[in-house]
């Protein structure tokens, strides 16, 4: 992690010393780094904090100083490409170079053509003091975050938020656009934060900032969409994603420490906790299995794999109580995060941080991203094949008995052209909870969020080919970025890297180089790509499940009950003491009605399904104050009739322990 500053202004220099505590203490304020340094020349300044994990990260000192150039570098993630890396730089030690001695290499190699070269995780600074210039780089999917703030007095940037309100000379301005958005659960952007004049890196991008000319933002990684035109199956394609699956989980394998995953049970989960246990062979105290289990079958599809694969270490949370603590983790996200959290996922897995810290793990698995891309159930290939006129293939897709499937076919041949604007399941979706939201209408008609909330309800239906679902919208999506940087930070509030092998940059190439066929099975098989590579090693009850429902009907049930009038309790006490910005936004008279109407037992469903725990799990309940310099927390409850949004529907409830 890091945080520097190019400054016009010579009063916003600090001194080492200050800097090292107050910008150290903004970056790590719960985790002690095992190493932190500071680097300063003239108006340029940098600090970084390094949490060492495998010798490829243990640099004697940070940041890095180039004795050719001058120049100072700081690296936060990790390099997948070393080998190709070193030899193609050809320089003398390189095998034995720590990541960001070959990034430095890589930066007198190609100066700002660096991030072409580089694949991994990651987010690096490199600072000139002689000429007065910075360079900034982000991954291509925003797995490590990175911030700044651009004026005519410099450019701050930092890893954290947090750690940018405390470079800023002046009170950040929050702003009330965001605000708004974000209690209707649309805040989330790959640029724009919850102040007016800090944004975001975007993923896959580059800024160069010099005080000579104008910023340059720069995109620099771009997927291709080069999948070949193919109607029968090829065993190929399934070795070739296969070997590119497994590299995507070995080479985030390398540490000096145990590793956790994440195994909710599901098939991108799973497939992460198999793999690492195959490859270590007998895995004893070297993996530690970490997941919920609220759901009737969670429990034995999580442990179907652990058993299978010999994985001794379980801790299975098996009770909302014992995730129930709010209060805490939303005072730790503030801290952390700078702003309230967006992606609840980041502080809902704090008792799985809790867990690896005691235990030593300082590398946590996720399966999260297999829906996005690689395991996408592919329900656009019917359109494709449809279009190409490719009426067997299409027929072999089409689920049924054989006069059932060439019904359909024909029926499709003949009238089926046309898809409808919106997704039928979202749009209705959509407009039953719009009536439960709170935010008041003047606020609603100023931006028109109705007409912004809405468009998100057209989800999957303008697409007609699998590829272009998921260039121009999955991947497109803001909460993808913004789940991995919240989750990034939080984790690493307890020492621990987030690792994330679904979203390896080629395996995701790779699925999108892969013809549509292979993709979907017989009779609409979903996620047939995926489930073929991954048969020989996870346990074919949990590779082959045909849907992703874990049995959550009774846990909803109950919620309805007693646990609605619970949340009604506190949210009451939350309306009462709500700060007076978030009084402008809200619509308190349709609060209280609808407070009043859950304690009379005459709300429809969907208000209770938007209280359900995997709401509040993946939105905070409260909202955090942007105002107050000391993160003070103000109340009210972004949950209570606010519209869910797509990132929640399409998954549902499914998606709570993933």
């Amino acid at each position: 992690m890091f945080a520097g500053l190019l400054s016009l202004n010579p009063s916003r220099c600090p001194a080492s010393a200050q800097a090292k505590t107050l910008w150290g203490a903004a970056l790590s304020p719960y985790h002690q780094p095992d190493q932190q340094g500071f680097w300063q020349q003239g108006p340029v300044c940098l600090l970084e904090q390094r949490v060492f994990n495998a010798p490829a990260n243990r640099d004697a000192q940070v940041p890095l100083c180039c004795p050719y150039t001058g120049v100072a570098l700081a690296f936060w993630g990790r390099l997948d490409n070393r080998d190709q890396l070193a030899a193609a730089l050809r320089e003398v030690g390189d095998a034995a170079a720590s990541d960001a001695q070959l990034v430095l290499a890589a930066w007198r190699r190609w100066g700002e053509a660096l991030p072409e070269h580089l694949l991994g995780d990651f987010v690096l600074a490199v600072m000139d003091a002689e000429r007065r210039r910075v360079f900034l780089a982000r991954d291509p999917l925003g797995v490590k975050p990175l911030y700044y703030q651009l004026n005519p007095d410099g450019l701050a940037f930092a890893t954290s938020v947090a750690a940018l309100r405390v470079l800023s000379p002046n009170p950040l301005m929050p702003d009330s656009t965001w605000m708004a958005r974000y209690l209707l659960g649309m805040s989330m952007s790959d640029q724009q934060t919850g102040y007016r004049d800090l944004v975001k890196l975007p993923p896959g991008h580059c800024l160069t900032v010099s005080l000579d000319s104008p910023p340059q933002l720069r995109r620099w990684h771009h997927w291709r969409d080069d999948a070949p035109s193919a109607f029968r199956r090829d065993p190929q394609w399934v070795e070739a994603y296969r070997a590119v699956l497994e590299e995507s989980i070995r080479c985030r394998m390398g540490s000096d420490f145990p590793l956790g995953t994440e195994n909710s049970g599901g098939l991108d989960s799973a497939t992460i906790t198999a793999y690492l246990a195959h490859f270590m062979g007998i895995p004893g105290e070297r993996l530690h299995s970490f997941g919920f289990a609220l759901g009737e079958q969670e429990p034995a599809f999580i442990l179907e794999t652990s058993q299978a694969l010999n994985i001794t270490h379980n801790y299975i949370i098996t009770a909302c109580s014992a995730i129930d603590d709010t209060d805490e983790r939303i005072d730790r996200a503030l801290r952390i995060l700078g702003y309230p959290e967006e992606h609840g996922s980041g502080s809902g897995h704090t008792l799985f941080y809790r867990e690896c810290e005691l235990r030593g793990i300082r590398t946590l698995f996720s399966g999260y991203g297999g829906d996005e891309v690689v395991t996408n159930p592919g329900r656009h290939l019917r359109w494709e094949l449809l279009d190409q006129h490719q009426y067997q293939a299409l027929w072999d897709i089409v689920p049924g008995n054989p006069l059932t499937r060439s019904l359909r076919v024909l029926k499709a041949a003949t009238l089926g052209r046309n898809k409808p604007a919106y997704n039928a399941r979202f749009l209705a979706a959509w407009q039953v909870r719009w009536p439960h939201q709170l935010l008041q209408l003047e606020w609603v008609q100023r931006l028109d969020l109705h007409t912004e909330y809405m468009e998100g309800a057209r989800y999957d239906a303008p697409y007609r080919k699998i590829n272009d679902f998921i260039l121009q919208k999955l991947l497109k999506m803001p909460y993808v970025a913004t789940r991995l940087e919240n989750c990034t930070l939080m984790a690493a509030s307890y020492g621990i890297d987030y690792r994330w092998p679904l979203w390896d940059v080629r395996l995701v190439q790779q699925y999108l180089s892969t013809p549509g066929i292979e993709k979907v099975g017989p009779k609409g098989i979903g996620r047939y790509l995926h489930r073929r590579a991954i048969d020989k090693v996870v346990p074919k009850r949990v590779a082959w499940k045909p849907s992703k429902n874990m049995g959550y009907g009774q846990l909803l049930q109950d919620f309805k009950g007693a646990g609605l009038i619970a949340l009604v309790q506190e949210a009451r006490q939350w309306e009462a003491d709500l700060h007076p910005d978030l009084s402008d936004l809200i619509d308190r008279p349709k609060l209280r009605l609808q407070l009043k109407q859950a304690e009379q037992g005459t709300v429809d469903d969907n208000f209770a399904f938007s209280l359900q725990p995997s709401a509040r799990s993946e939105y905070p309940a409260l909202v955090g104050s942007l105002v107050e310099a000391d993160l003070s927390r103000v109340a009210t409850t972004q949950t209570l009739g606010i519209g869910l949004s797509p990132s929640r529907c399409y998954s549902g409830v499914s998606r709570m322990a993933c």
